[in-house]
């Protein structure tokens, strides 16, 4: 008898929360996207082929069951973001110019990193 209490009461302690809701908060992190200069058309082309085959969408996909709690903070963070944080991992001498060399090595290792996570 004591379990079937104890079992009504987390089951009404359940639908509680369920039917209260649930509140979600997004916050989208932006910035002014950097202004950025190549060494070369062929240091940019490299660049601009890495950065953009990071983004695109590679194995088959996933399902997630997800049961968020009553309170969901997420930060997103806008493309000029990402533009920008690219732009610094490139730029490995911070001289504000991708030279051919700094194109190739972060081709590179964006292509060891979709090698890995695919």
């Amino acid at each position: 008898m004591k379990t079937h209490r104890l079992f009504t009461a987390a089951l009404a302690v359940l639908l509680a929360g369920l039917a209260a809701g649930c509140v979600n908060h997004t916050t989208v992190k932006n910035e002014p996207r950097q202004s950025v200069r190549f060494g070369s058309p062929e240091a940019a082309q490299n660049f601009y082929d890495a950065y953009l085959a990071s983004f695109s969408p590679d194995g088959n996909g996933s399902v997630n069951i997800f049961v968020p709690p009553p309170y969901w903070h997420r930060t997103v963070t806008s493309d000029n973001v990402r533009f920008n944080a690219a732009v610094q991992a490139a730029d490995a001498d911070h001289d504000d110019v991708i030279s051919d060399e700094e194109a190739q090595a972060y081709a590179t290792r964006m292509k060891r990193r979709l090698a890995k996570a695919g």
